[in-house]
């Protein structure tokens, strides 16, 4: 209580009075407590009475309207586990479908972000994202019949069906945004609501990864390691001489290392010499690509970040993600329980050899989890054949 105080007074003195009605908005935008959303449904209501208005989509029986506000939401990662969320309350609410309408913000398209994050992501970075992240994660999800990129709020409001059972998140309005929540999917996993299937590869993008397999990897084990390198947040960047110390330790006859790099940085200079081991940079810039090298890999490595949320929803692909809780505000305790997870945990509704190693990712804490990985693995495979073409032994 009195760390509360002592922020809420730090706060009071850097935005003055105006802070209580930023935190008021984003209490709104970003609903946390269940009051809100009390709030919230009264607010929708009131509107009701006052405007009947009948936009709808041509699937108006089938079909969840997952909303994507830009003006609340980000233009990041997040939107997997957002995605699978509307997938499980498609299947809950028994509809066929799912049409996903992006509402655009008030900046270019997008949402105003901190100093510190434009610095790093500018506007035409973020729509950059909206373009090769979000919308190629649709291909993941047969169930996504159609989207729209709304040009702005007025055809949103009109292509928005007012039946509040196909929309998605239930409260969302067009005059009283929201971002979904992070935590659902894991609140309907402890709840016992099957989660999978979920993400795929596209085929053709499976098959591409298989051509480099076949030429590269051949047969051996594929380790695939992803990195993060981008300045915002850097102290959540990717110890690079640890991943790269670990990748030199592995019998290069029985192994084979794909590193993938940092989409913000990919086109820049290495941050240490990879030239020993295999580099898959198509897959830092093309989605689909990254999805369908995830599912090859007979293992997955990385910190936890973004990108690895694609290996949380697909059934197929092993993992081991490194995570120091502490290491910055989304990764604190609050923020974590907050976004759904248990501290210390695998995610609830995790695969075997699907794992969270809750520590830093320098070189002892990566090559004694891959240890004990390995040792599951080969039993697991006793009495198989320990490689095949795909690198999948």
């Amino acid at each position: 209580m009195i760390a509360f105080v002592r922020k809420l007074v730090a706060r009071v003195r850097t935005h003055g009075l105006n802070y209580f009605v930023i935190i008021a908005r984003t209490e709104i935008t970003q609903p946390r407590f269940q009051v809100t959303h009390y709030v919230r449904l009264a607010l929708i209501q009131a509107r009701q009475l006052t405007k009947r208005r009948g936009g709808a989509s041509a699937e108006d029986e089938t079909c969840l309207q997952f909303i994507y506000d830009l003006s609340t939401s980000p233009l990041t990662f997040d939107f997997a586990s957002y995605l699978a969320a509307a997938e499980v309350e498609r299947r809950l609410r028994g509809l066929h479908s799912i049409e996903v309408i992006f509402v655009p913000g008030p900046l270019d398209g997008a949402r105003a972000e901190t100093p510190e994050y434009e610095a790093a992501v500018n506007i035409e970075a973020r729509r950059w994202r909206l373009r090769h992240m979000l919308i190629p994660m649709l291909s993941f999800l047969p169930t996504v019949s159609t989207y729209t990129v709304c040009r702005d709020r007025k055809q949103a409001e009109a292509l928005v069906t007012s039946d509040a059972k196909r929309i998605y998140p239930s409260d969302y309005r067009i005059f009283l945004p929201r971002q979904p929540d992070k935590k659902v999917i894991h609140q309907h996993a402890r709840a016992g609501v099957p989660i999978w299937p979920m993400f795929d590869a596209p085929s053709h993008a499976r098959h591409l990864v298989r051509q480099f397999f076949n030429h590269y990897v051949k047969g051996r084990r594929a380790i695939v390691i992803t990195l993060r390198n981008y300045p915002y947040t850097p102290q959540r960047n990717s110890r690079n001489a640890d991943w790269l110390a670990f990748a030199d330790s592995l019998d290069p006859s029985r192994y084979a290392v794909i590193f993938v790099n940092d989409s913000e940085t990919v086109t820049g200079p290495p941050p240490v010499d990879f030239s020993r081991h295999l580099v898959f940079d198509l897959a830092s810039v093309n989605l689909e690509l990254r999805l369908a090298l995830y599912e090859a890999a007979w293992l997955n490595m990385a910190l936890m970040h973004g990108p690895t949320e694609l290996c949380w929803y697909s059934e197929t692909a092993r993992y081991l993600l490194f995570i120091q809780v502490g290491t910055a505000a989304v990764q604190s305790e609050q923020a974590l329980i907050q976004n759904g997870h248990r501290l210390y945990a695998d995610l609830d509704f995790a695969k075997p050899y699907q794992h969270i190693v809750w520590t830093i990712d320098e070189l002892g804490s990566l090559q004694r989890s891959f240890a004990e990985m390995e040792a599951l693995l080969d039993a697991e495979n006793a009495g198989l054949n320990p490689s095949t073409s795909d690198g999948r032994g």
